[in-house]
């Protein structure tokens, strides 16, 4: 099943790069990251792309294996 790109691309990143994705995301955005919360901003986003990596392939959504659909 795919996948967004926009997910994709979030899921492919390494946690070295979340830094780099967040001061990137927020200037397309037009936001700033207060430097007093960037950290935390950063920790929160490497941890929300690790639990959505599971998810997706605990649900097998992450191109290993189609799913079947739902039959009722």
């Amino acid at each position: 099943m795919a996948t967004d790109p926009a997910l994709a691309a979030f899921l492919a990143l390494d946690d070295q790069v979340v830094a780099a994705y967040a001061d990137a995301r927020a200037e397309a955005l037009g936001l700033a990251l207060p430097p007093e919360t960037r950290a935390g901003v950063v920790d929160n986003l490497a941890l929300l792309r690790r639990q959505a990596a599971t998810f997706m392939a605990g649900a097998g959504l992450d191109g290993a294996a189609s799913p079947e659909p739902f039959q009722p």
